[in-house]
């Protein structure tokens, strides 16, 4: 759950921000204020940071808190307001553990947060951290990627054989707490800082899926950074499947460099999948587009605050390696920002056929400043419009084919903290039913635990090797969830369709 290095040449040029925003003097006047308390000398750093589930410019520059690169100021009446605010907490306050720094950041995040977009976040400490180690090797978490959506934070991937997958955390899951702590309200890169840790400990997550809520504990593991994976169709030999998770900082190298892989292996044609894959740098998808569209057509258009917009056209300057042999790309409603960038290149500008669902709907673009040791912001300065100058956000990218999964994709977890047998009635009832059912057992999926439903739990017992009792226990329960991914896995109608459209 969803980072950190700088955008590459032109991109990060073009789309980098105005020297100091109005936010830095801000800043800069508050600490003024404060000054008495802190006495020290503040500078202001672009720098980096790129949660994966944001579509971000990177820009550093130097700059002193002083700076006078702003039209806009406190007012001698607002500089009174925030000294007596400040100084009546930290002085009188009655819980002294309170300090200084909780209510400096507890301001800046404020600031942040009121500018109502859940993309806009003042970052400190852990959560600059767990960002930044996201884009560039590994580390100690559960395996599941996160996005941001009505003041909640959703799990929009799991990666295959990790802690989350095993578990049986799925797409859209909401996480309601983490440790028993609420994390309604709480930025995306909070709950990936607490989310991760070291590994081999434990973190217990408290999840939404539809009506039910479920307590889950998880052992971290290494999570290693994989945006992108290669396989040749195991019906097809001709036909490459090139999955980009993620937009980090060498995924336009992976994707050339699974694709010239796979063509040595034979491979004619190319399934690009970027289903739930929340997003990263621009720069990344850019170049990713760049290797589809002919040079000269438009990628993608950035408006600034004041309507002005800037167009990115292919060019050898992003690249010169270009997918020349048939393809088609999958997306779906998990499939955000970097990704819609692509998507909407491919099918405005390549006449790309996309199939699956209407994608996510992330239409902004994001830059991060230093502020300080451990701090910093990440702020929305920027539309991005489609080839034709279509906004997205909020609206999605429909595909040009719609497939849909099948019904038992979106099941919950099997609750296995009690064991659950004949004469049970339940929403975790429901659930194991639906399991067995799309497994090809006959039941009805109702919530009564019947002799029916006994008697395939016995049966789906019997092929796993395990004791044939007939009721769910946490070895069935985990059994059965495993079972439905496998079968997910085979009965991919999105795939299976993208595969009959190169055939």
């Amino acid at each position: 759950m969803g980072n950190n290095p700088k955008p590459q040449g032109a991109v990060r040029n073009d789309l980098e921000s105005k020297k100091v925003s109005v936010w830095i003097l801000l800043l800069a006047v508050l600490l003024t204020a404060v000054l008495t308390y802190f006495g020290t000398k503040v500078s202001v750093n672009q720098s980096s940071d790129t949660p994966v589930t944001q579509t971000e410019t990177k820009t550093k520059k130097n700059n002193e808190a002083n700076s006078n690169s702003t039209s806009d100021t406190f007012s001698n009446e607002e500089l009174k307001k925030l000294e007596l605010v400040y100084d009546t907490l930290v002085n009188g306050y009655v819980d002294k553990n309170v300090s200084k720094d909780d209510i400096i950041n507890g301001a800046l995040k404020g600031m942040a947060e009121a500018t109502g977009d859940p993309y806009t976040n003042y970052l400190v400490n852990e959560e600059t951290a767990a960002i930044d180690e996201t884009m560039t090797g590994s580390f100690g978490g559960i395996g599941a990627e996160l996005r941001s959506e009505n003041n909640r934070v959703i799990i929009s991937n799991t990666r295959e054989g990790t802690p989350a997958r095993k578990i049986g955390l799925q797409e859209n899951d909401v996480i309601l707490k983490v440790n028993g702590e609420d994390m309604e309200g709480k930025s995306i890169s909070y709950v990936v800082s607490k989310v991760r840790g070291e590994v081999g400990t434990d973190v217990t997550l408290t999840i939404q899926r539809g009506t039910q809520e479920l307590e889950v504990k998880i052992t971290r593991a290494k999570i290693a950074i994989e945006t992108v994976k290669g396989t040749v169709d195991s019906t097809d030999a001709t036909i490459g499947h090139v999955q980009i998770n993620s937009f980090a900082k060498n995924t336009a190298k992976e994707v050339e460099q699974a694709v010239t892989d796979l063509r040595q292996k034979g491979v004619k044609k190319f399934i690009f999948d970027v289903r739930y894959n929340p997003g990263g740098l621009l720069d990344q998808a850019i170049m990713i587009a760049n290797m589809f569209v002919e040079n000269g057509k438009t990628i993608l258009n950035v408006e600034d605050r004041d309507g002005n917009i800037k167009s990115y056209n292919a060019s050898e300057k992003y690249g010169t390696f270009k997918i020349t042999e048939p393809y088609v790309l999958l997306v779906n409603e998990g499939s955000a920002s970097a990704s819609e960038i692509l998507a909407a290149a491919l099918k405005e500008s390549a006449d790309a056929k996309l199939i699956g669902k209407k994608t996510y709907g992330k239409g902004t673009v994001q830059s991060v400043i230093e502020v300080g040791e451990n701090a910093e912001l990440k702020y929305t300065m920027a539309k991005w419009l489609t080839p034709n100058k279509t906004w997205i956000h909020k609206t999605g990218i429909e595909p040009t084919e719609e497939v849909s999964m099948p019904e038992y994709y979106n099941i919950t977890i099997i609750d296995t903290r009690e064991v659950v047998k004949e004469g049970a009635v339940s929403d975790n009832v429901k659930t194991i039913e639906t399991i067995l059912k799309g497994l090809g057992y006959d039941v009805t999926a109702d919530g009564y635990f019947d002799n029916k439903t006994t008697a395939a739990v016995k049966e789906f017992q019997k092929s796993k090797g395990l004791s044939e009792t007939g009721e769910v226990d946490e070895k069935t329960g985990t059994a059965l969830m495993s079972a439905i991914r496998d079968a997910l896995k085979a009965n991919d109608t999105q795939y299976k369709a993208a595969v009959k459209a190169l055939q």
